[in-house]
């Protein structure tokens, strides 16, 4: 396996040396040359899927889902070379999920969450290729929890009262609270993306990344607390214009 993966590196380091010109550029490319041209910004797009992970422990009775949510934002980036550029991005990023939980009272209660975050993204970037580019992404995230939205079933005291089902339904925005909701998120993001010219100072691009979180959203407001995180894939599509 070793043997195979130094190869196969070998053989990529071949190909972006011959790819490669003296100045940091690449022979063919539509791209603008980066000596010339420091800074590109742009718009993007996509979609979220997120993992709310958390240990359940003797909780057999809740299960949660990933769910879709949208991602939209800007970037900016500062290209130190043709094959390495610094980005940072200013992005609003859903983080939803599903919790199912199953009692005797109510068998098919549910929560649907919906959590709108503020997130700033520093990467480094690390191309390959000419007119077409495959791009490693690696860095970290700082971001703010902006906003929530629950919409679901569960047990009521009415509906014990009443029996109506409908006493079970609820749809609202989410209050926060100060002693439990932990509203800074940060973490680590990695990924990868395919640009394209499409002429001489305009590239699109289509990216898959991953935001791995490391902070628990809820604070340590009560002993034996299970953490919360999460982590959240996206696939964003965005557009460049190179200054």
């Amino acid at each position: 396996m070793s043997k195979r993966f130094v190869l196969f590196f070998l053989l990529c380091a071949n190909a972006f040396a011959y790819a490669q010109s003296s100045d940091g550029t690449f022979r063919g490319s539509m791209l603008p040359d980066t000596a010339l041209t420091r800074w590109s910004v742009g718009l993007f797009g996509g979609m979220t899927k997120n993992h709310h992970v958390i240990n359940t422990l003797y909780a057999t009775d809740m299960k949660y889902t990933d769910l879709g949510g949208s991602t939209a934002g800007v970037t900016a980036s500062f290209h130190l070379k043709g094959w390495f550029s610094l980005r940072t991005d200013l992005a609003l990023v859903q983080k939803n999920y599903r919790l199912d939980r199953d009692n005797r009272h109510l068998p098919f209660a549910f929560t649907e969450s919906t959590n709108n975050y503020l997130s700033v993204p520093v990467t480094a970037v690390i191309s390959l290729g000419r007119t077409f580019r495959v791009c490693g992404i690696v860095g970290a995230y700082a971001g703010y929890w902006l906003s929530g939205h629950r919409e679901g079933q569960s047990l009521s005291v009415t509906y014990l009262v009443t029996g109506n089902q409908e006493d079970t339904f609820f749809d609202e925005d989410y209050s926060f609270n100060d002693v439990r909701d932990n509203r800074f998120d940060a973490g680590l993001v990695y990924g990868a993306a395919l640009r394209c010219a499409l002429f001489k100072k305009i590239d699109l691009s289509a990216e898959l990344r991953w935001y791995y979180g490391l902070t628990d959203v809820q604070k340590n407001y009560q002993r034996n607390l299970n953490p919360r995180y999460n982590t959240t894939r996206a696939l964003q599509f965005g557009i460049s214009y190179w200054f």
